[in-house]
Order: C-alpha cells, then structure tokens, then sequence
C-alpha cells in the first residue's frame, strides 16, 4: 500500500506558516542545513544528514535540500558532531546538486 504524500505536505505547509508567523528561523523548524562561510578557509554545515563523499578536495554532505558540495585543497574535517561539521581547507566551489 502506497503512502500518501498529502500529510507530509499539510505538515509541512503548518511548519513553514509557524515560522513566519511567529519569525522562528527555518532552519531550526523546517531542519533545512544553515551553511556559513567564513572567508576562503572555513564552512560551517548545521542540520545534515551524513557525509556522502570524503577526500581532500571534495567533499559532499547529504542534507534535507539535497547533496552539498564542496570542492577545494588540503579539505579536512575538524569538527564533526551530530549537528554541525565544520571543514577547513582551501575552499574553490561550493553547490547543490
């Protein structure tokens, strides 16, 4: 028996509505990553899944609005927690794919 998609939708149109209703960021409702950048050397990644792909210069994270990728040199993971990674190296590219 199939699953229908229309509870996942209702929830999460109530989800989004909360959010701008009472301005919770959506990030933390909607568990949609918050990507910070910080200069050409660090990316910070919150709310993702798991790591899909991992070498020295890319990198691809597994997130709720689909794979994260990084591309650049030296990229190393120096924090991994269930809720953030943070990598350092010499970042080039960044995108969705």
């Amino acid at each position: 028996m199939k699953k229908s998609k229309a509870p996942n939708i209702l929830i999460n149109s109530i989800k989004k509505g909360l959010t701008e209703g009472i301005e919770l960021p959506n990030e933390i409702v909607l568990n949609v990553p918050l990507i910070t950048i910080v200069g050409k050397n660090k990316i910070v990644i919150e709310n993702f899944k798991n790591i899909a792909q991992y070498s020295n210069e890319i990198i691809k994270i597994n997130t709720s609005s689909g794979i994260f990728k990084i591309a650049g040199k030296n990229l190393s993971l120096k924090e991994l927690n269930k809720n953030k990674i943070l990598i350092k190296g010499i970042l080039k590219q960044f995108e969705f794919i």
